[in-house]
């Protein structure tokens, strides 16, 4: 490449960045610690990606245009930057998570460190989310998103950058165009695909392009060469002059400062983890970095107050502490198996802080400032990182059943509803599966350790009132179909020693529910207890669901409060099945009973057409869809917003309603639901919400 002189620039170092960089991660570990005192901190990293973008761009620029520019010492130096920090946490974490955690989480966590070893835990975390994916207080490692998005700028943007210089075009209009269609794709995808467009490098990198229009500008105030010569027009530097009158005469660069600042406060004050983010929302904390980097280190914000020496100190350990803090507040939510408490909390944050003081001290600032043996140093970190994966494909690929259940963990946890050796399954009677306390607190619930708040019912009942109120307006009906949890219609499977109680969680919510004008309220609790001794197995006994025969009197059960008759259906024994549990417990050669397969035979078998509603959001269970029966039993216009649950319900349902709208999920809908009967052109007659049991 280019190579004329053996060392790469560095900008002029501005104190107030580095006070920046406090801000930004002060905000995201106060998120995490204290997310009802600072809702909108996550919008920390979004600060730090201007910033980035701002920095490495200008690297990058400057040394191209003085001749000085070279990949070689470019990535060493990001990997003095990166991995001696880096390397130590994740090691700490494969340290700790041995003696911690149970085999699902040590192989989760093998994952992760792989993904974060590579740079891609991004693209990971994006994959697994979906409707049996842990908490995300849970993962250790899932604040290496964002260096994930990082990563890959810093492997692409250099590479492309040098290709357009070289053939002497518009860096300008390159950097701006990049921008402006990750910008759009943001903005497109952000109501569809919530969870690819926050963790996608395509819908983020408009963020880190920021702060690289931001070194082009600062630049081209300096009047470098390569400026005037490739990344301007000389009409675009005959308008210098006036610019600098603007800036500093007309809005002093202070006034921008502040503006800045303004914008970040009130992203901390008004976003939060409901809101479509990044979409629009972005714009407030990327365009508020912005102009505080806009805005010099000479502004009265960036000099007395960014540049004091304790923003500065917190800016200059920013790295290590991002690092550090989410792992030690994760591991302290895995072993107290809830939130932990304010005083450990705090203590956490505190003992972050000084870790990250001694990993600065120690670990980063000998590899990274010392010239001695260089080249040895980058070779050793990069064999030492790589390593570090194969370490963590080990921990993924092993199987710890026999070596981590949890009375043979060494740090013990606050497992008053640990059974076995895993958080997501366990083994009842008669090889009848069950989901465990990490899925909605199940166990908790079934034996009424924990009761819902009056916080909690209070915006459940909302959410309903809202949609059944919008509802009778228009005289449609509302209808809400509880999907019991297997346990509920099951507990003689249950092991021994795990006795539900009488009186059950999901009570105080349909108390409530019951209560709301124009919502009618279906638990098919009893009606399917009741069947189970003369119609069969109505669950399957390895998966979380009811089975086509369970669905199906579930689904009768409710058409008769509508005074309506189900279809004509009978049941035969189906093949055996594996079910949803087999894949989260990872059984092999475990025994299925056909048992507990229906098949369905139609007396008259229903058609029906189904074709996919544009512009809407997909879920876990697909894009929304609208069915038609052109020969249905009652000639009705249904909408259904469900859960897994449902989808076993669908076939019911077309075959009795002559047009079924099924939306998407309750947890993506039910807010927007109203607004949607408000503003539909043909009102649907009948609305149908089916939720399960474990998620109230």
């Amino acid at each position: 490449m280019t190579t004329p002189t053996p060392n790469l620039s560095h900008p002029k170092y501005r104190p107030d960045i580095d006070g920046l960089r406090a801000v930004a991660v002060l905000s995201v570990v106060a998120f995490h610690a204290f997310p009802t005192w600072m809702k909108g901190g996550f919008i920390g990293v979004d600060v730090f990606f201007v910033i980035s973008g701002f920095l490495i761009s200008t690297i990058i620029f400057e040394n191209l245009d003085r001749g000085t520019f070279s990949f070689s010492e470019f990535y060493a130096r990001r990997i003095k930057r990166i991995f001696p920090a880096l390397i130590l946490v994740l090691t700490a974490c494969l340290i700790f998570g041995w003696f911690s955690l149970l085999p699902e989480e040590l192989n989760q966590l093998g994952k992760h460190v792989v993904a974060g070893a590579g740079f891609v835990s991004n693209l990971v975390l994006w994959s697994e989310s979906g409707y049996f994916d842990n908490s995300a207080e849970t993962k250790p490692l899932l604040h290496l998103w964002s260096l994930g998005i990082e990563e890959q700028f810093y492997i692409f943007w250099p590479f492309l950058i040098w290709a357009v210089w070289k053939r002497q075009l518009n860096i300008f209009l390159v950097t701006f165009s990049l921008l402006i269609g990750s910008f759009i794709l943001n903005i497109w995808l952000i109501h569809t695909n919530p969870i690819a467009t926050f963790y996608s490098p395509l819908t983020r990198f408009w963020e880190l392009l920021c702060g690289s229009l931001l070194a082009l500008y600062s630049l081209r105030k300096a009047k470098s060469g390569i400026i005037n010569s490739y990344f301007f027009t000389a009409k675009d530097n005959l308008s210098s002059q006036f610019e600098s009158k603007l800036f500093n005469q007309l809005v002093s660069p202070s006034v921008i400062s502040f503006v800045g600042l303004a914008l970040l406060i009130v992203g901390f004050y008004l976003i939060n983890k409901d809101s479509w983010f990044p979409g629009y929302w972005a714009l407030m904390p990327v365009l508020g970095a912005a102009m505080i980097i806009l805005a010099g280190s000479e502004a009265w914000f960036n000099r007395k107050i960014l540049s004091n020496k304790i923003f500065v100190w917190f800016g200059l350990i920013s790295f290590p502490l991002y690092l550090w803090h989410w792992p030690l507040l994760s591991f302290g939510r895995i072993i107290n198996f809830d939130t932990p408490s304010l005083r450990y909390r705090t203590v956490a944050v505190l003992l972050s802080v000084l870790l990250a003081w001694l990993t600065m001290k120690f670990v980063e600032r000998p590899l990274r400032f010392s010239s001695h043996n260089s080249s040895l140093k980058v070779f050793g970190l990069s064999i030492s990182l790589i390593a570090l994966a194969f370490l963590g494909v080990i921990f993924f690929s092993s199987n710890f059943q026999d070596s981590h259940s949890f009375d043979e963990l060494s740090v013990k946890r606050k497992g008053e509803h640990a059974i076995g050796s895993s958080l997501s399954w366990y083994q009842g009677k008669d090889d009848w599966l069950f989901l465990w306390n990490n899925n909605d607190n199940t166990v908790a619930k079934l034996k009424l350790a924990l009761k819902p708040s009056e916080l909690n019912l209070n915006e459940v009942k909302e959410s309903f009132f809202k949609v059944a109120e919008a509802g009778n307006r228009f005289g449609i009906k509302t209808f809400l179909i509880l999907g019991p949890n297997k346990s509920s219609i099951y507990p003689e499977y249950l092991p021994d020693g795990l006795v539900p109680s009488d009186k059950k969680y999901i009570s105080f919510f349909l108390d409530e529910l019951r209560d709301i004008p124009g919502l009618a309220v279906y638990d098919p609790t009893n009606d399917l207890i009741k069947a189970k001794d003369t119609e069969g197995i109505l669950y399957w006994k390895t998966d979380t669901h009811w089975n086509k025969k369970g669905a199906y009197l579930a689904f009768a059960g409710f058409t008769g409060l509508l005074n309506l008759q189900p279809p004509d259906v009978n049941f035969k024994q189906g093949a055996t099945r594996g079910g949803d549990l087999i894949g989260i417990s990872k059984l092999k050669n475990f025994p299925l009973n056909p048992q507990d397969n229906w098949d369905v035979v139609w007396h008259e078998r229903p058609i029906w057409t189904e074709i996919d509603i544009p512009n809407e959001q997909e879920t876990t269970f697909g894009v929304a869809t609208l069915v038609t029966n052109d020969k249905p039993l009652y000639n009705q216009y249904v909408w259904v917003v469900g859960d897994s649950f449902s989808e076993i319900l669908r076939q019911y349902f077309n075959a009795t309603f002559h047009k079924v709208r099924y939306i998407g999920h309750w947890g993506n809908k039910m807010e927007s639901l109203p607004d949607e009967i408000n503003k539909a052109e043909r009102k649907p007659d009948l609305i149908v919400i089916v939720r399960v049991e474990r998620s109230f």
